[in-house]
């Protein structure tokens, strides 16, 4: 897939393309037995793997403009994450430990994963209501907007009809984040960007945040216990969390 990304950099988004490489991927004898995979998919690992030189939107085929908003494709990406509320924080304690050997053992600062198969892919995107991210269920249309931007209409997760949006390609779609493990904590450093769960008094939401400190603590039988000092993008406003509220964006190189 990299290499014909290499080879062929103009062709790799185009709809008949992919459509050529999933028929070739579905006859390979590898796949024998294996959920039929779609030309969408195919297009989506190209666009989430070359973003920059993407200019088409992932995982929707092409449909004439006039008919965008009114085509559905059911396309599903994702199985269902609650993002309603989150259990109520352990008191956290104050001191900090000077003993290095009493907290987690040292782990890489850069997580890198696996780079997923196209039918493990999963989505969120960016409600331009609320500023917050959600998962995506469906991808249903697209079109181009006044300005040639490519935009996708997405059923959210655990969302009806009413909810759902047209959303900018470049700048509200990609892939999902991942909830973190207590052992995770020391891949977290000042300056990233992480997805941040907020419980207001009305609302439960996931926003993007970048990690202005860290205080690292021991930890015990509950798990992490280090504090981290978030700065919301949206709001720019601050608070201190716990690691369980903290999800990071996927790494690969």
């Amino acid at each position: 897939m990299e290499k014909l990304a290499a080879e062929r950099m103009e062709q790799v988004l185009d709809d008949k393309f992919c459509q050529k490489l999933a028929e070739e991927f579905n006859l390979s004898a590898g796949r024998a037995g294996s959920k039929v995979l779609q030309d969408t998919q195919v297009q989506g690992w190209f666009l989430n793997k070359f973003p920059v030189s993407a200019t088409k939107p992932t995982c929707v085929p092409t449909v004439p403009q006039e008919k965008a908003s009114g085509s559905e494709v059911n396309v599903s990406v994702s199985e269902k994450k609650s993002a309603a509320s989150e259990e109520k924080l352990f008191p956290l304690d104050t001191s900090i430990s000077n003993n290095e050997d009493e907290l987690s053992p040292v782990f890489p600062l850069e997580t890198k994963d696996k780079i997923p198969d196209l039918e493990e892919l999963e989505f969120e995107a960016k409600s331009s209501k609320d500023y917050a991210w959600y998962d995506i269920a469906l991808f249903l249309a697209h079109r181009r907007n006044r300005t040639g931007e490519v935009e996708v209409r997405v059923r959210f997760e655990g969302f009806g009809a009413d909810e759902d949006e047209w959303v900018n390609v470049k700048k509200c779609i990609r892939q999902r984040s991942i909830p973190l493990e207590s052992s995770q904590c020391r891949s977290i450093v000042e300056g990233d960007l992480v997805l941040c769960f907020r419980e207001g008094n009305e609302e439960a939401l996931h926003f993007d945040a970048h990690v202005l400190e860290v205080q690292r603590k021991q930890h015990d039988i509950r798990g992490c216990r280090c504090i981290f000092l978030v700065e919301y993008d949206h709001d720019r406003s601050q608070e201190k969390v716990s690691l369980r509220r903290l999800s990071r964006r996927p790494k690969y190189f």
